[in-house]
């Protein structure tokens, strides 16, 4: 995850996600990630269409419980945060923020 991340701040494509990984302490949360641009929103901002954004923002929610992955998010750049932010701990129950 962190070569990824790494990449992403080459920003290559325009319409592509720029984020950093970082480890968690493995109490509050065991990795994270926060997004500084969005590929989503961008395409949906191209189509005058940015209200909609939000909406599948929320199903990371349902990938998250389907895979016990533990989400816990408390802003989206879909919302009009400067970020998204990711906190996954295996065997928490997602957080809806």
């Amino acid at each position: 995850m962190k070569k990824c991340a790494a990449e992403s701040q080459k920003r290559l494509y325009p319409g592509d996600w720029v984020w950093s990984s970082f480890e968690g302490d493995g109490k509050e949360f065991d990795s994270g990630a926060d997004f500084t641009e969005c590929a989503i929103c961008k395409f949906f901002r191209a189509q005058d269409a940015s209200d909609l954004a939000p909406y599948l923002c929320r199903t990371d929610f349902a990938v998250s419980r389907a895979f016990g992955m533990g989400l816990v998010r408390t802003m989206t750049l879909a919302e009009g945060e400067d970020r998204c932010d990711f906190n996954y701990k295996r065997g928490r129950e997602t957080e809806q923020g």
